[in-house]
C-alpha cells in the first residue's frame, strides 16, 4: 500500500511555457513523457463509489496496472488517499489480486468481479520532472493534457500534480506556491475519477445552500475548528466550480456564504486558538469578501425580477421598473471578471495559504485530547450569541422597519453560529430552532426589495405614479412588519436545544 499526499492544480494548456520556465528554476533529476490510457470500472449500481473506492486498469507502453483507491480526504488541493498498485496481463481488473483487508464487511469479490464494467476512461499524455528541492525531498511533477470521455461525450483536463515521493512535506507547499503564480491556474479538489463519474452519469455541479457542519460532541475545540473551517472551505471550492461551469451568479452567492461561514468561525474561536486573527489567508479571505460584496445587491434585484417579475405585477406601468432593475443589474461585474478572479494567483495562493495552515494546526492538535472539548464552549456559544438577538428584538413590542434591518448583520452571525456548532447537540432540533429566525431573515430580504423600490419611486417624475408607488410599498411594509412581529415571538419562544443535558 502506498499513500499519496499531492497537490492537485487545474491549469490551462496555453500557459504550458510559463510552467516548463518556472520548473526549469529547480533541480531536475529525470523528466520523461508518456501516453497513458486509463479505463475505469464499477458496477451498474456503483457499489465501489458507495465504498468510496475507485478503480481503474493504466496501460502505457504495452504494460498494465491496476490500482485501487480507498477512502482518503482532500483539503483544499491536497489529496490524501491510500492505493494499492499490481501489475496485471490483459485490460480487465483481477480484484484477488488486493489485499482482502480493504474490502468492507460482508462484501462479495467473487460478485463484484462478475458485476465490473467500464465506466470511463481518461487519456492524456503525462510529462513528468523529478525535483529535488531542500530539505533532502523528492518531488514527482506531473503535467496531464487530455480527456476524460465515456460513450455519453468527452472533456478536456489540464491538471499540474505535485507528490510528495519523500522528505518534508512543507517543500511540497514551497514549490506550490511557485505553481500558484502561473497564469490561470487554480487548485483542483475534483479528481480525474470524480469527474469521469460525474460525465457518466450526467451530473452537474448544482448550488447547494450552506449545511450545519459536521461536527460532533466528542471533539475538542480545536478539532472543531478545523472541522468548520474546512467545511466552509468546501462550500468555497465545490461553488467555485459550479460557477466556472455553469457561470451561475447564484452559485457565487453560496461561495460568499462559504467566506462568511469562515469568517464568522474566526469571530467564535478567536480568544480559543493562539494568533486565529494573525493566520496567513486572513486578509485574503477580507479581500474575497470584498470582492464579491456586490452580491448582496445582485441578490435583492435577482429576487425582484424572478418568475417574470411576478413580485411586482401588481404596480403600475411595472415595465419601466423592471428596466430600471435590469440596467442596474447590468452594470454589476461579468462572467469574465469573475472568472479571472476565480483563476488569479491571489485566489489560488488564498486556497493554498490556508490548506497549508490547516494541516500544521491539525498536527500541533493531539487527536486523543478531550480536556478542551467543544460542548462548553458550544453551550456558551449559542447563549451568548442567542440572548444577544432576543435582547435586542425585546426592546420594544413592536419594531419599525428601520430597526429590524438594523439587526439584519446581527440575525446573519446568529443563524452562522448555529450551522457552526449546533450539530454538537442535535441538527433537527437546531433546524426547528431556527425556522422562526429563519422567516425573519426571509422577512428582511423583502424590506431590502421595498427599499430598491422605494428609491426607484422618489426619482420617479410623475407624481401621480409615484404617489401609487409609495402606496403600494407603503402597504407591502405594513403587512410584512405584521408577519415580522409573528415570526419574532415565535422566535423568541422556542426552547433552547443546547442547554439539554448530553
Amino acid at each position: 500500500m502506498e499513500v499519496e499526499i499531492e497537490l492537485k492544480f487545474i491549469f490551462n494548456a496555453a500557459f504550458a511555457d510559463t510552467l516548463y520556465s518556472t520548473l526549469n528554476k529547480f533541480h531536475c533529476i529525470s523528466n520523461k513523457t508518456q501516453f497513458l490510457h486509463n479505463v475505469y470500472f464499477d458496477t451498474a449500481d456503483r457499489r465501489l463509489r458507495q465504498f468510496d473506492m475507485g478503480l481503474r486498469v493504466r496501460s502505457c507502453d504495452g504494460k498494465a496496472v491496476q490500482t485501487i483507491k480507498t477512502a482518503g480526504r482532500v483539503i483544499g488541493g491536497l489529496h490524501q488517499r491510500p492505493e494499492y498498485n499490481e501489475p496485471i496481463e490483459g485490460l480487465r481488473p483481477e480484484l484477488t489480486r488486493f489485499p482482502t483487508k480493504i474490502w468492507p464487511e460482508n462484501s462479495d469479490t467473487q460478485e463484484l468481479q462478475k458485476a465490473l464494467t467500464p465506466i470511463f476512461s481518461t487519456d492524456f499524455e503525462r510529462q513528468t520532472w523529478l525535483i529535488e528541492i531542500a530539505n533532502d525531498t523528492l518531488i514527482e511533477v506531473a503535467y496531464d493534457s487530455g480527456f476524460v470521455e465515456t460513450n455519453k461525450g468527452k472533456v478536456a483536463l489540464c491538471e499540474i500534480e505535485l507528490e510528495l515521493v519523500k522528505g518534508d512535506e512543507k517543500q511540497l507547499f514551497i514549490l506550490g506556491e511557485q505553481i500558484a503564480h502561473l497564469p490561470s491556474v487554480r487548485l483542483g479538489n475534483v479528481s480525474k475519477a470524480q469527474r469521469g463519474y460525474m460525465l457518466a452519469d450526467n451530473a452537474t455541479f448544482d448550488i447547494k445552500p450552506l449545511e450545519h457542519s459536521p461536527i460532533s460532541e466528542s471533539l475538542s475545540v480545536t478539532q472543531a475548528l478545523l472541522a468548520n473551517l474546512q467545511h466552509g472551505l468546501k462550500q468555497i471550492q465545490y461553488h467555485e466550480n459550479c460557477f466556472i461551469e455553469g457561470h451561475q451568479l447564484e452559485a457565487l452567492c453560496e461561495l460568499l456564504n462559504g467566506v462568511k461561514f469562515l469568517h464568522q468561525n474566526i469571530v467564535l474561536f478567536k480568544n480559543e486558538i493562539d494568533g486565529l486573527t494573525q493566520t496567513p489567508w486572513i486578509e485574503d479571505l477580507h479581500w474575497l469578501a470584498r470582492s464579491f460584496s456586490w452580491l448582496d445587491e445582485y441578490f435583492i434585484q435577482s429576487r425582484l425580477l424572478e418568475n417574470k417579475a411576478y413580485y411586482l405585477r401588481k404596480l403600475p406601468k411595472s415595465k419601466n421598473l423592471i428596466r430600471q432593475i435590469n440596467t442596474q443589474q447590468r452594470a454589476l461585474p461579468e462572467i469574465e471578471p469573475i472568472i479571472s478572479l476565480l483563476t488569479s494567483s491571489r485566489y489560488c495562493q488564498f486556497i493554498l495559504s490556508f490548506t497549508e495552515w490547516s494541516i500544521q494546526l491539525e498536527k500541533s492538535t493531539f487527536s486523543g485530547d478531550k480536556s478542551n472539548n467543544i460542548i462548553p464552549f458550544a453551550r456558551r456559544t449559542l447563549d451568548n450569541t442567542w440572548n444577544e438577538i432576543a435582547k435586542a428584538l425585546n426592546n420594544s413590542d413592536e419594531l419599525s422597519v428601520q430597526q429590524f434591518l438594523a439587526y439584519q448583520g446581527l440575525l446573519e452571525s446568529a443563524l452562522l453560529t448555529g450551522l457552526s456548532v449546533g450539530n454538537v447537540f442535535s441538527r433537527q432540533q437546531s433546524n426547528l430552532f431556527r425556522s422562526p429566525w429563519l422567516d425573519i431573515k426571509q422577512g428582511l430580504n423583502e424590506f431590502s426589495m421595498l427599499n430598491l423600490i422605494d428609491e426607484i419611486a422618489h426619482d420617479e417624475p410623475d407624481n401621480a405614479l409615484q404617489y401609487e408607488y409609495l402606496k403600494w410599498i407603503q402597504r407591502k411594509q405594513n403587512s410584512l412588519l405584521h408577519a415580522l412581529q409573528q415570526s419574532k415571538q415565535q422566535a423568541l419562544l422556542k426552547p433552547v436545544y443546547w442547554q439539554e443535558e448530553k
